[in-house]
């Protein structure tokens, strides 16, 4: 009996072995393809119409007007990627895959959206419901956050969103710099087609004096602009996130191709790659603004900050100026405004910072040969603790505050306002800067203070050189 339930056992494994031996040809275990319907949306809308709901005022909640439970659905495709971390918590979106009329970006607490959403991938997004309106002046969907966008809910931004089976290859726009630049006023950018569209700048090149510099800075997760220049000196600044993969890579010193998403912060355009692939600068190098400082400007130069969003957490962000805490503080110099006037400021005062240093750089400034350029500004201070704010001078900077040689300028700064503020701005008095002439140079202003210390607020306006 026991002999026959072991023949019984036997030839029940011989037929099961047959049975799988007949279903697996070979070592191939490939995975099934997962098909995907292509999601049945009524396009109703579209990225230039979603962006007109906003007036250029305060965000704008979108309607469907006389039937409120209307859906409205627009669709794009994404041109950015958060892959290598230099988008964060958003997507952003045009109307076509070559030659866009609008773009949009989509803000949102949602992550890792490659995965699903990279670029090329076109989808669909319910936009009812949602604000339009600005983010540091770039056009973005999501949140009312006070006079700013915000992001939405992950939950929000799934519900909202559907995958189309369809993955384009995206046709970037070519561009010169200046017909970039030459987009609407950025300062009502809502209007401008360019922003969050995917543009391919040609005959383009990092500075020589950026020779040697990463995207980002070593071993620091604060954002880093650097200078981009055609033959010409034409500019405009390439942003590198500090959370980036790619931030510690030397930047290429050859000539040719940038492919990027066009971005603004404020009043300054900025670039966004997705990697460094974007980046084919393998040519050789052109003559015209590649031999010296780039990004620097003639005279007469003038700054009041009235083109920029004030308010607290409003960073500083002009074009070809540097505005960074040199710890990696999240707290650097801002725009305020108080009676109509607008300028920057800074405070050690609850930064929980020892020491709290940060620095406001100009762009680098053409002195001709033979000139008596003067610098003059405006301070004021308040709830006095001490003296922390100095003004510098500098012929070598290319990016880091830490690395350029400084020299102390003299000048008058407001002083002694311990119970409030001064009532006016102080003149700084007459700064001679003959002895730089014929040389480019950034003024900076320092502030360096401590949170347990000296917590001096102090105020920057009209900052001019002339001849």
């Amino acid at each position: 009996m026991k002999n026959l339930k072991n023949i019984k056992l036997l030839s029940f494994l011989f037929i099961l072995g047959m049975i799988v031996t007949s279903c697996v040809q070979d070592d191939d275990y490939s995975i099934p393809e997962i098909n995907v319907d292509e999601p049945n949306i009524d396009v109703n809308s579209n990225i230039i119409t979603v962006k007109d709901f906003y007036k250029g005022f305060e965000p704008k909640i979108i309607e469907s007007g006389d039937d409120a439970t209307k859906p409205l659905w627009i669709e794009g495709y994404v041109v950015s990627s958060d892959e290598t971390g230099n988008f964060y918590k958003s997507i952003v979106i045009q109307d076509a895959p070559e030659n866009p009329t609008a773009g949009i970006a989509i803000s949102t607490n949602a992550t890792d959206l490659y995965t699903k959403y990279e670029p090329g991938r076109k989808i669909y997004f319910r936009v009812n419901g949602l604000y339009s309106g600005l983010y540091a002046g770039l056009p973005t969907l999501g949140t009312q956050d006070g006079d700013q966008i915000g992001r939405m809910s992950v939950e929000d931004f799934e519900e909202r969103i559907r995958r189309s089976t369809q993955k384009v290859d995206l046709v970037p726009h070519v561009m010169t710099i200046t017909q970039l630049k030459m987009s609407p006023d950025p300062t009502k950018s809502y209007l401008n087609p360019t922003l969050n569209t995917l543009v391919q700048l040609e005959g383009v090149q990092f500075p020589a004096v950026l020779a040697g510099e990463h995207y980002g800075e070593l071993n620091s997760t604060f954002g880093v602009n650097r200078i981009v220049e055609d033959c010409d000196s034409n500019t405009v600044d390439l942003r590198t996130s500090g959370f980036s993969d790619f931030k510690n890579e030397l930047l290429p010193e050859g000539n040719g191709t940038l492919t990027t998403v066009v971005s603004i912060f404020n009043d300054g355009y900025q670039l966004f790659i997705r990697d460094t692939s974007d980046v084919q600068l393998k040519g050789e190098r052109c003559g015209g603004g590649g031999g010296g400082p780039t990004g620097a400007l003639e005279l007469p130069f003038s700054q009041n900050f009235e083109g920029q969003n004030a308010g607290t957490g409003m960073a500083v962000a002009i074009e070809g100026w540097t505005n960074v805490n040199v710890n990696g503080g999240e707290r650097v110099w801002e725009v305020r405004e108080f009676s109509s006037n607008k300028y920057a400021q800074t405070s050690a005062f609850k930064s929980n910072e020892n020491p709290f240093e940060s620095w406001l750089v100009t762009p680098g400034l053409i002195l001709p040969n033979g000139s008596t350029p003067t610098l003059t500004f405006g301070t004021n201070d308040g709830f006095y603790t001490g003296e922390a704010l100095t003004v510098k001078i500098s012929t070598d900077f290319t990016g880091d505050v830490t690395t350029a040689t400084w020299t102390n300028l003299n000048a008058t700064i407001s002083t002694g306002h311990d119970s409030g503020y001064g009532p006016n701005f102080t003149p700084s008095g007459d700064i001679d800067l003959s002895a730089y002439a014929g040389q480019v140079v950034y003024i900076a202003y320092q502030y360096l203070g401590a949170s347990d210390g000296i917590t001096t607020t102090y105020q920057i306006d009209t900052i001019s050189v002339v001849e």
